[in-house]
């Protein structure tokens, strides 16, 4: 069936949502793991009070398809705590070119475990966002020994966003993407408190501008970022869903220029528009079937 255009419409809304996630993020003072839960926990609870005449979706999941859930709801929280080691245990930039390589697991595994096709001109777009990510990101790249560990920590970021995706591309033949996304989130959120609690890391008494900072992540990135993915799901290959994120360092850059002033070197307008030129490929190439339409 062909593609509605309103999920490119989302789809492109929910990737300039997510970009914002670092910028956000600088508004609060709060432990990563701590933030990053109560950011789950409460788009889990908005959606649920949206979707709460749905939610009997959930309890009526066949065992199979709770355990599904579960687990990528536990690959989603183990994205973002390694994510958020891996910014601890080296630089931003060796993280974020390593984490880079998502598209590639996403794309493989969806071919060997849904038969989504592999193209050429995927493949382009995918070298493209790569190599756009290391320009971007080269002049504070390290592979120095103490910083092994937080590279091969982003590695393993990049395997679970991969699982958390391809797990939710089977729920989303069963499930409404509302109810789908309150499920995951709530999931993801409960272990991201579970791991807060046990490193002992504080949980409320932030001031008004760290709750904001909460309630901004929970509403933008999440809400509609990650939620924007989940609805593509249904239509779009998780391959090529994954290569449109890798435009998000492109979108967050634009934005701290503008509302930081951070600096906008050569180097970073190269590699944007590297990212930039992925973009067009992956939107010349043909799309996937996706999940069939539940």
């Amino acid at each position: 069936m062909p593609t509605p255009p309103r999920v490119y419409l989302f789809l492109s809304v929910g990737l300039v949502a997510a970009s914002q996630s670092g910028n956000l993020v600088r508004l609060g003072q709060a432990p990563a793991v701590t933030m990053a839960a109560w950011r789950l926990i409460l788009a889990s609870s908005l959606l649920g009070l949206l979707a709460r005449g749905k939610l009997r979706q959930l309890a009526s999941l066949r065992w199979a398809d709770r355990l599904y859930l579960l687990l990528a709801g536990l690959a989603l929280s183990a994205h973002l705590i390694t994510w958020i080691a891996a910014v601890q245990s080296t630089t931003v930039a060796s993280a974020a070119i390593f984490f880079s390589v998502n598209p590639v697991f996403t794309a493989l595994a969806a071919h060997l475990f849904f038969g989504e096709r592999l193209g050429a001109r995927l493949f382009v777009s995918i070298a493209l966002g790569l190599a756009g990510s290391a320009v971007i990101g080269w002049s504070d790249f390290s592979l120095r020994p103490e910083h092994l560990a937080g590279d091969l920590l982003a590695l393993l970021c990049s395997a679970f966003f991969t699982l958390y995706f391809l797990l939710g591309k089977r729920l989303r033949r069963t499930l409404d993407t509302d109810v789908y996304a309150a499920g995951i989130y709530g999931v993801a959120g409960s272990a991201g408190f579970a791991a807060a609690a046990l490193l002992g890391l504080p949980l409320i008494g932030f001031d008004g501008r760290t709750w904001l900072a909460f309630g901004l992540l929970a509403l933008v990135p999440t809400l509609i970022g990650h939620t924007s993915f989940n609805f593509a799901l249904r239509y779009l290959d998780a391959g090529r869903i994954a290569t449109a994120t890798l435009v998000e360092p492109l979108l967050a850059g634009l934005v701290a220029f503008w509302a930081y002033g951070e600096p906008l070197t050569a180097s970073m307008a190269a590699g944007y528009a590297l990212i930039a030129a992925s973009v067009v490929v992956l939107a010349l190439d043909r799309p996937g079937r996706g999940a069939p339409a539940a």
